[in-house]
């Protein structure tokens, strides 16, 4: 397992939330990034990290905002 950093950012690109998760592989993390993003109403995006590398940056689309 790897450990893998959520950055989740809003539209200023402040990063309001921080969080973890633990998974098999890049993909498994970027779709758990991507579901955890849809229960943060005020992060418009979030970047996905194994330690220092980033795996993938995700947005919002604005069909999904509010």
């Amino acid at each position: 397992m790897r450990i893998y950093e959520f950055h989740f950012f809003d539209e200023a690109d402040r990063r309001p939330l921080l969080d973890f998760f633990d998974g098999a592989d890049d993909d498994i993390a970027v779709a758990a990034a991507r579901k955890r993003l849809a229960d943060h109403a005020s992060c418009i995006g979030v970047e996905v990290h194994e330690a220092e590398r980033l795996v993938a940056r995700l947005e919002r689309s604005a069909t999904d905002a509010g």
